[in-house]
């Protein structure tokens, strides 16, 4: 009984998303879509600022660089742990969309 009780403790653990966080990223112009799909996510956005659920624990240059491309320049990229430096931001730049 108890055997069963930890298996389907742990399957329930493994089954949620354990790194998941909130993101937000903000571009250097309103975004036309309310809700833009990229990293594998929906993110949704209202003018320049867009939130969305992200299965990372920090924010990097690689996550920013696939948001540019489908969503245009990239002026921030944060959680609540971490956040994009002004030079990782300039790195991301060069993949946005034209």
């Amino acid at each position: 009984m108890l055997r069963s009780a930890l298996i389907s403790a742990a399957a329930l653990a493994l089954a949620a998303p354990a790194l998941a966080g909130t993101f937000v990223f903000e571009t250097a112009a309103p975004v036309a879509d309310k809700h833009v799909i990229a990293e594998s996510v929906v993110w949704t956005c209202e003018g320049t600022t867009c939130v969305g659920e992200l299965d990372r624990k920090k924010a990097s240059v690689r996550i920013c660089k696939k948001i540019a491309k489908e969503v245009g320049v990239v002026t921030a990229l944060r959680n609540d742990k971490s956040e994009l430096t002004a030079e990782e931001i300039e790195a991301c730049k060069a993949s946005a969309r034209s």
